[in-house]
């Protein structure tokens, strides 16, 4: 009986974990419309609004639901995409001194999440 539990969680977590990641691009890709088709910019904003917090909900429920490994790889994976998207963010200030273009403000989160992400492989990895 207690397999079946840890597999019915495991699949549980993979679920809130897939949902988080297509609501996160779903904003994204939502605010990215909203500025390019201004007659739907209100409608726009509300769905990415919408899908911005169901993936909070589901990140919170994926977080709540790991065991005490887990949270150490999540912390180390979340600390992988702070530090990545820290010298990201100074290398194209500093590169904006000599006429780079800036970065979108939505390509921040995109990063973050996407550094995240390699952060849980690289961390998972190491445990396994």
């Amino acid at each position: 009986m207690p397999l079946l539990r840890s597999q019915d969680s495991a699949t549980g977590r993979r679920y809130a974990l897939l949902v988080f990641y297509i609501a996160a691009f779903l904003s994204a890709g939502t605010i990215g419309l909203a500025g390019k088709i201004p007659s739907f910019r209100t409608l726009f904003f509300a769905l990415a609004i919408a899908s911005a917090g169901v993936a909070v909900v589901f990140l919170l429920r994926f977080l709540n639901s790991n065991d005490e490994r887990e949270q150490q790889v999540n912390y180390q994976a979340l600390t992988f995409a702070f530090t990545g998207t820290l010298i990201f963010s100074l290398a194209i200030g500093f590169l904006q001194r000599f006429g780079f273009h800036s970065v979108s403000w939505l390509g921040i989160p995109v990063l973050m999440i996407v550094l995240w992400s390699i952060g849980l492989i690289l961390y998972s990895w190491r445990y396994q």
